[in-house]
């Protein structure tokens, strides 16, 4: 493992962080997604597109950091999948649509894929 500066420690640490900000804001979804569903609901959602823009835009940055492209590349393409995935809520017209899109195949994608970026990361941010 390559010495890392303070200030790229700091960015393997938020980009955890958000991580697991992000799961528990689908955790928020999957309780509350239902047809009498919280004003929050659209709100929770629109902040979990816009945490994935951050993490978009941090993860050239992540894997210049690392420096293990053959460790990156895969997780990278598996984010690009969820994002594509993530853009199907917007076709769903119905509240059972976006609550199968949710629960079939979005949340278990993001929490396998925010599980092997943790693995990756741990070494980092566990101190």
């Amino acid at each position: 493992m390559s010495q890392l500066t303070e200030e790229q420690m700091h960015f393997l640490k938020q980009y955890d962080h958000l991580l697991q900000t992000m799961s528990e804001g689908f955790e928020y979804l999957e309780e509350n997604i239902k047809e009498e569903a919280p004003p929050q609901v659209d709100q929770i959602f629109a902040d979990i597109v816009q945490a994935m823009q951050q993490l978009n835009q941090g993860n050239q940055q992540l894997a210049a950091i690392l420096d293990k492209p053959a460790q990156i590349q895969p997780l990278m393409e598996d984010f690009q999948d969820i994002v594509n995935m993530m853009t199907e809520w917007f076709e769903q017209n119905t509240v059972d649509g976006r609550f199968s899109l949710l629960n079939n195949r979005v949340v278990p994608t993001f929490e396998s894929w925010r599980h092997s970026m943790h693995q990756l990361l741990k070494p980092y941010v566990s101190h």
